[in-house]
């Protein structure tokens, strides 16, 4: 007999009490034990300890950096796990013992996601005494002999196959193969996860049957090998998620019960996050479980609606994977990463066997290759599979629009997830012809708003809110124009919120990273055609800038930038430039007159009131004046305020900046001249459009509204 509806709902709200009991107690647990390993952590130095290396290391500017289970050299006694930065790379699984010292976590983004790793402090080796490497036949002297074979650093494919078969992405997490990957949304397909573990269980049961190897002894040995290879590929989060279902249905099966995947998956997930509280906040946990979720529940009725509008089954089977599992993770993935593959689908159909063919074949060929590194060419097959996944995924990451940037709203994971109980309630009957409309109705409306922003955008400037750094957005239709472009990726965050994809260029004023150190990440969702600089500043462009090198233009006082109906005139420097001084800003001019709508701004990059006065006499009455080297104390003077007149100043400055930017000086300047002064710290993204008489500015926060 079914239940009622009031039954189902108290029963659920009861089990709702109870996990937020278990959790709250688990919560408390875990907090009390970081806490107590802090405090284990005091008074103590390097040389005191003995350092365990877990995981890979990765590289950084100021070494390698890896995670370090700290003991007690008298004793043993385990004491906490901190992150550590060394000079020259460790093993994994190598026990040190160095010299330096511990700190504790600071209060920034960077140390909280760390600490809720599970790791208390940080610990900077200045050099190692003695290191222990793992012995030869342990897992991880095993792992690292195969990773010496596969040489990762040799080439991309070989970073890729160690990627895919052994868990370590330090190598290939630094080449382009890993951005091609992840502009195509091919990631996912090297992360050790629950279609790893798919294949190895199919493998084994191949073997298993032609050995005649069944039932308890069967499944046992299906276990350990899998769990295994889990601890062997680094104990992932994911990983451990999709043994501990594999664990679960067996021990379902042994019970002589029906292995039911969704409530393997919740109860994967309670045990785990009851275990380490900290685990939640594991991206790549979040994407597993809801991924895994998506596609238990969703797929079939997803590939069941496809084949409704004439897909083939088997077609229809594999693109359902892929759109639940974006579905589920975007709400998730744009706020972290900004990026949104609009070629995910076609790229997954495409790559994915090639791929699941590498894991294949390496998964026999490089265990061999290790035991038998007499034998030359046993990798050959495996590599050239990686070369090809490579070679296809460049080819789809270069497909305009491939990969745009995306500053989700408040609003993405309500609708994602709304939209997903809505239809696991519902559940209707799919028809073609409704179907049909709506996708056209949904392609029109896509196609709808690209062609709003890529053709018909109206004409504007806009003061980018990316912190403390300047970033300036000049757009007309088609046509757009970035000057300076910021210090990090809240740049191509900036972008992304006002609907840009494409730069016909980008121009720097100045060689200062807080106006240029933005550009290498916009460049994943952007794409831009040329780099201008003033003349002389080509000599110092960056490294990280080097593909941007053939297409840079140099410019000088009197030559002039178009931008649909905006005219950007060069004002300053009026010689070649020799260094990144200030004072060799390049500054715009930047009018706007057409239909009757107008506005006059001045971009001043990071010069101050001794170069403004210079060439203030030859820009004359202004709208707008963008400040100098973010409204410092120097930038600005009354002298120059009264011949640019403007009714607007801005200031770029970030929140809580050490500086003090805007200055109070500089305010009080700009203020007694008559105008009004704003700063993008306090109304976000400040936007000025042309219109007859005074242009209109809108503001993204604030009391000034629009």
């Amino acid at each position: 007999m079914m239940a009622s509806w009031p039954m189902l709902v108290r029963s659920a709200l009861g089990w709702v009490a109870i996990g937020i009991a278990l959790g709250t107690v688990a919560s408390a647990c875990w907090l009390a034990r970081q806490a107590g390993a802090a405090t284990a952590l005091q008074g103590k130095t390097l040389s005191e300890c003995r350092l365990k290396v877990v995981g890979d290391p990765r590289s950084s500017s100021f070494g390698y950096s890896c995670v370090v289970d700290v003991e007690d050299a008298a004793t043993g006694t385990h004491l906490a796990r901190v992150s550590a930065t060394l000079k020259e790379e460790p093993l994994a699984g190598s026990e040190l013992r160095a010299v330096g010292s511990f700190a504790p976590l600071k209060d920034d983004d960077w140390s909280k996601s760390r600490y809720m790793k599970g790791e208390v402090a940080s610990a900077r080796v200045a050099s190692i005494v003695d290191e222990r490497r793992p012995g030869v036949l342990s897992l991880q002297g095993v792992r690292n002999r195969m990773l010496s074979v596969i040489d990762p650093q040799g080439s991309e494919a070989r970073a890729l196959i160690a990627g895919t078969i052994c868990g370590r992405t330090t190598e290939l997490s630094g080449t382009q193969a890993n951005e091609m990957f992840s502009c195509c949304g091919l990631s996912h397909l090297v992360a050790v996860s629950g279609s790893h573990l798919a294949f190895i269980a199919a493998l084994l049961e191949f073997a298993m049957g032609r050995l005649r190897i069944a039932g308890v002894t069967r499944r046992a040995l299906l276990m350990f090998v899998m769990a295994v290879y889990v601890v062997f590929t680094g104990g992932a989060p994911s990983a451990v998620r999709s043994v501990s279902m594999v664990g679960l249905a067996s021990a379902a099966v042994l019970g002589g019960r029906r292995p039911h995947a969704v409530s393997g998956l919740m109860l994967a997930v309670v045990c785990m996050v009851l275990l380490n509280p900290g685990v939640v906040f594991d991206i790549g946990f979040q994407l597993s479980a809801l991924s895994v979720l998506f596609i238990l529940v969703f797929a079939p009725y997803v590939a069941y609606a496809l084949r409704v509008v004439w897909v083939p089954k088997s077609l229809a089977e594999v693109m359902s994977l892929t759109l639940v599992a974006q579905w589920a993770t975007i709400p998730v993935t744009l706020p972290v990463f900004g990026e949104l593959s609009l070629i995910a689908l076609v790229s997954n159909i495409v790559v994915g066997p090639v791929m699941t063919a590498l894991l294949v074949v390496g998964l026999v060929t490089v265990p061999l290759a290790a035991l038998l590194p007499s034998i030359s060419g046993l990798l050959a097959p495996v590599e050239l599979l990686a070369n090809t996944s490579i070679f296809i995924a460049r080819a789809f990451a270069a497909v305009p629009y491939a990969s745009i940037g995306a500053d989700p709203a408040w609003w993405l994971p309500l609708a994602a997830f709304g939209a997903a109980g809505v239809l696991y309630l519902i559940w209707p009957r799919v028809s073609r012809a409704p179907a049909c409309i709506a996708f056209a109705i949904a392609c029109a409306a896509c196609a709808l708003h690209v062609a709003r922003w890529t053709a018909f955008a109206p004409p504007s400037v806009t003061v980018l809110d990316i912190g403390q750094g300047d970033s300036i957005l000049i757009r007309d239709g088609s046509d757009s124009v970035l000057v300076d472009a910021g210090i990090d990726e809240a740049t191509r965050r900036a972008l992304a919120r006002n609907h840009v994809w494409h730069l016909d260029a980008v121009v720097i004023t100045h060689w200062d990273r807080d106006h240029w150190g933005g550009l290498p990440e916009a460049l994943s969702g952007v794409q831009v055609d040329r780099l201008v600089v003033a003349s002389g500043a080509a000599d110092a462009l960056p490294p990280e800038l080097a593909d941007l090198e053939e297409s840079m233009v140099e410019v000088r006082q009197g030559d002039t930038l178009h931008v649909g109906g905006f005219t950007c005139s060069v004002v300053c420097p009026s010689s070649k430039v020799s260094d990144e001084e200030n004072a060799e800003s390049l500054c715009l001019d930047v009018s706007y007159d057409a239909q009757g709508e107008s506005l006059r701004m001045l971009l001043t990059g990071d010069t101050e009131r001794d170069e403004l006065e210079q060439y203030a006499d030859q820009v004359g009455d202004i709208d707008v004046l963008k400040m100098g080297h973010h409204g410092s104390r120097v930038s600005v003077s009354s002298e120059a305020m009264a011949v640019l007149n403007p009714e607007l100043s801005v200031a770029s400055a970030g929140e809580g900046n050490s500086y003090g930017h805007p200055d109070p000086d500089c305010v009080r300047i700009a203020e007694e001249s008559g105008s009004l002064f704003i700063c993008t710290k306090d109304v976000g993204d400040v936007t000025l459009y042309p219109e007859a008489g005074v242009p209109r500015v809108c503001v993204q926060r604030g009391p000034m509204g629009s």
